[in-house]
């Protein structure tokens, strides 16, 4: 019992994480004893066994409670999944790979070298690497998974050719975690059924197709068209082109990554049918989610500006598709149908995608020669207008407009030099300088102007980069219109340019046309958060009082790991905030880190809904967000951050309550979470329990001295820090050493650490730390459990790490009990106390007890 006790915790971390990757089937050594006998799910093996089957298919019936098929029924066949069946000896290995994706093993013990006829009862949980002589069965997936178990197996035929299994017709029933809800399944396999599902073909019907008016769109486009309702579109219509967005297709064989660049990222992430190479022109019906999908039909998971789906159906249509030799895809067309988490509204969109590069080459035009459409241009805002053309390598076609409502400008005059950089949706950086002949900017044309090295002393410098690509060569012109400086320094500027610019060796294509007017008095006019979207992730479960942290993460997401819920007192949360800039620290069992950071003129966090957030650097207009720790993190994200409240007193905040959902590289899968913060929350965690359990460990009688100081050692076969010995460590062989923490008496800050050296590896070098939970100044008497390495322990249960001859755990777990514990004037004079830790997750514990006596 006290090894179940100390291991549940570590057990629980490890299925969060399991459950966060897809499952999986259990690990370790078989277990020891067997579990009480189960009815068999239908019946005794009739008399004359039924016939072999001719096709492959498996059923499942899950009973409500049951935590695997969580009450539902399955049916899978070669028409809507693929069925893998493997033996080896007596184990039978089952895959399925539908719209749900499950893995079960049967092993029926006995050291039997084939699968034979007969009913097999209380066989517990399969685990990896069992021994072929015990009996096992598990069933898992979809991210769930049996921590124990136990059910019965009936094989009802089986034929074997040559030694390999060609036909089998099994039957199973298995309870799990101690519930009395079953899982009941069959598995009829045959080699012979070669069945295979339909390959997408011509759509039956009339599907959704956008308007005829789309197809004028100049370029690669998309489309969606959004019904009240959807999460993803929030029910609007959107039309991203050539002039708005960079539409890319990238991927290979049947997966494909579709991505719209513009204001906000769309991303999709499409599955094609495993059968098939490549995808090929035709509807692919009923699909889910693009990261589990089913390898018959195909999957599709679109996201956009933060906003996704955990689970989603839907279908798409190929209606065009052309691939180059290498095997990148060379045009698409593309229209597509998703409902988010099974709700009625749809998310419609059309994608039309070609790569053949435009033709001919641009040349510069005369400078001066453009200018910024006046209809396009602000009234009064500071602005920077870019158009480029089809081709141009760094605008890529797009038309954008940055003004003061959705961009930071920054304008800096140095002589004949001044440095222009646009922080909105796009970074741009613009530098230009006049001929060294001119000491100041002037109005006027600045022909032949080149980035440098590239420029001569007599001509002037021209670079433009946007978010940091830049070009090999730039060459153009700059017109300056207007110029005004106030006590020396660049008040006011309005230039145009243009750029034809060469990337490696290839002939420019388009070109790069610019038009700035800037005033120094102009300020930012970001507007501040929006409505908040009815459909907003919100937790499921009812949340405590006080603050508390909660997390949920996909099981596609790459940062979280599962759900977690942290408080005061189970973890220690920070937060601070200034000028609308938030950091949050969780250190609990895991550890994390969040900030947030408001639109840059709002100067505090403001109520409402913050769409499309990155990750470093901010857009000032927007700000930004990331989530990240446990070691794991995103390199680009995109978030949407709703802020439900935030309370500031005398300009402090003092309460918070903020959801997100985070969007790793723009994926599919999401962590959402939400953030309720008190300053006025200053709980602390609980003390060390009085009552210890009598069933902890305890040193055998006789094996300790009656008084003195001393550790003793206790280390069973294959255990690895004491090597599977016994110890006991006297000031009669060793040097036993009682050490303080930095700076502090002994026992101070709830720390102590026993150093126990013999001289001889061979009989024994030990050392061990201890630390209380944080709120424990002094180490008290009584039973701390809950303990993870010392070092990177949660300091709201304490952490312990014991090693010996250098060997110590690179995680680890167990419980401290402190007997007896004396301070006199602040000093620690007496303790005695039983510890146990179990090293990397290993089944088999180091025990220890000490005395110190000063």
């Amino acid at each position: 019992m006290t090894t179940f006790l100390r291991r549940l915790l570590p057990l629980s971390v490890f299925l969060l994480v399991l459950a966060a990757c897809g499952g999986g089937g259990g690990g370790g050594a078989a277990p020891g004893g067997s579990t009480p006998p189960v009815s068999p799910p239908v019946g005794t093996p009739p008399a004359a066994p039924p016939p072999l089957p001719t096709a492959n298919s498996i059923t499942l019936q899950s009973e409500p409670g049951d935590a695997i098929g969580q009450g539902k029924s399955y049916q899978y066949s070669a028409s809507n999944a693929v069925i893998t069946v493997t033996a080896v000896k007596n184990r039978l290995v089952v895959e399925v790979k539908g719209d749900e994706q499950w893995t079960g093993v049967f092993q029926t013990g006995g050291n039997a070298a084939e699968l034979k006829i007969g009913e097999y009862t209380a066989v517990p949980l399969y685990r990896d690497n069992m021994d072929a002589g015990a009996s096992g069965l598990t069933w898992w997936g979809n991210g769930r998974t049996c921590t124990s178990s136990t059910g019965s197996i009936i094989i009802d035929n089986v034929a074997y050719a040559n030694g390999f299994l060609q036909a089998i017709t099994l039957r199973f029933q298995r309870t799990c975690n101690g519930a009395a809800a079953a899982l009941r399944g069959t598995v009829n396999y045959t080699v012979n059924d070669k069945s295979t599902a339909p390959l997408p073909a011509s759509p039956a019907g009339d599907l959704w197709r956008p308007p005829a008016s789309v197809a004028a769109s100049p370029g690669n486009y998309a489309y969606f068209e959004s019904a009240p309702g959807d999460y993803v579109g929030l029910g609007k219509t959107w039309l991203f082109d050539r002039r708005s967005a960079l539409v890319t297709v990238d991927g290979a064989g049947g997966h494909l990554n579709i991505r719209v660049a513009g204001d906000d990222i769309w991303r999709a992430e499409l599955e094609g049918v495993d059968a098939m190479n490549r995808l090929a022109p035709g509807y692919y019906a009923d699909v889910k989610g693009a990261r589990f999908h089913n390898p018959v039909k195909g999957g599709m998971s679109w996201t956009g500006a933060g906003r996704g789906c955990s689970t989603s159906t839907g279908w798409y249509v190929v209606d065009a598709i052309e691939y180059e030799p290498s095997g990148v895809v060379k045009r698409l067309d593309l229209r597509f149908e998703q409902h988010c988490e099974g709700r009625a509204a749809p998310l419609h969109g059309a994608i039309h995608y070609d790569n053949t590069p435009p033709a001919g080459n641009a040349a510069v035009s005369a400078a001066g020669s453009w200018r910024a459409p006046a209809a396009a241009l602000p009234a009064t805002d500071n602005f920077l207008y870019i158009e480029s053309d089809a081709g141009e390598p760094l605008a890529r076609g797009r038309t954008e407009l940055q003004t003061s409502a959705n961009t930071a400008f920054e304008v800096v005059g140095n002589g004949n030099l001044v440095e222009i950089a646009g922080k909105g949706n796009h970074l741009w950086n613009i530098r230009f300088q006049t001929p060294s002949s001119i000491s100041q900017i002037v109005p006027g044309n600045y022909t032949s102007v080149a980035a440098w090295p590239m420029n001569t002393s007599t001509e002037g410098v021209l670079n433009a980069s946007v978010d940091s690509s830049t070009c090999s060569t730039q060459r153009g012109w700059v017109t300056v219109d207007s110029a005004i400086y106030s006590g020396g320094k660049l008040a006011a500027l309005e230039l145009r340019f243009e750029i034809l610019c060469t990337v490696g060796v290839s002939s420019p294509q388009g070109l790069l046309h610019g038009h700035l007017r800037w005033r120094a008095d102009q300020p930012a006019a970001f507007p501040g958060p929006a409505a908040v979207p009815e459909l907003f992730w919100r937790p499921s479960a009812a949340m405590p009082a006080g603050t508390y942290v909660y997390l949920s993460s996909d099981r596609s997401d790459f940062v979280g790991n599962g759900d977690a819920l942290f408080t005061p007192l189970d973890a220690a949360i920070t937060l601070t905030e200034k000028d609308g800039k938030l950091d949050l620290t969780v250190n609990g069992d895991t550890r994390w880190q969040a900030s947030f950071q408001a639109m840059s003129n709002a100067g505090a966090i403001l109520p409402g809904y913050y769409a499309g957030l990155g990750q470093g650097p901010w857009k000032p207009a927007r700000g930004g967000f990331s989530w990240f720790g446990d070691g794991r993190g995103c390199n680009t994200s995109s978030s949407g951050v709703v802020v439900d409240k935030a309370a500031y007193v005398g300009g402090q905040l003092s309460e918070l309550t903020m959801r997100f959902e985070q969007h790793c590289e723009d994926a599919p899968g999401a962590l959402r979470g939400e953030i309720h913060w008190l300053a006025s929350d200053t709980r602390q965690p609980a003390g060390p329990r009085a009552a210890v359990p009598a069933t902890l460990w305890k040193a055998p009688a006789g094996a300790l001295p009656a008084s003195g100081n001393y550790l003793y050692i206790e280390s069973p076969a294959g255990e690895p820090v004491g090597g599977g010995k016994s110890y006991l460590l006297t000031p009669a062989n060793a040097t036993l050493r009682l050490q303080a923490a930095d700076g502090g008496p002994l026992g101070s800050g709830g720390y102590l650490s026993f150093d126990a050296d013999s001289g001889n590896w061979a009989s024994g070098q030990f050392k061990f730390d201890f630390q209380a939970m944080r709120s424990v100044a002094q180490l008290q008497p009584g039973f701390y459990d809950h303990l993870l390495r010392y070092g990177t322990h949660n300091t709201a249960f304490g952490g312990l790490s014991v090693s010996s001859h250098a060997l110590g755990c690179n995680s680890s777990f167990g419980w401290m009990v402190l007997d007896k514990v004396s301070y006199t004037n602040g000093r620690l004079g007496a303790v005695h106390g039983r510890f146990e830790q179990y090293c990397e997750g290993s089944a088999v514990p180091l025990h220890g007890e000490f005395n110190w006596e000063g």
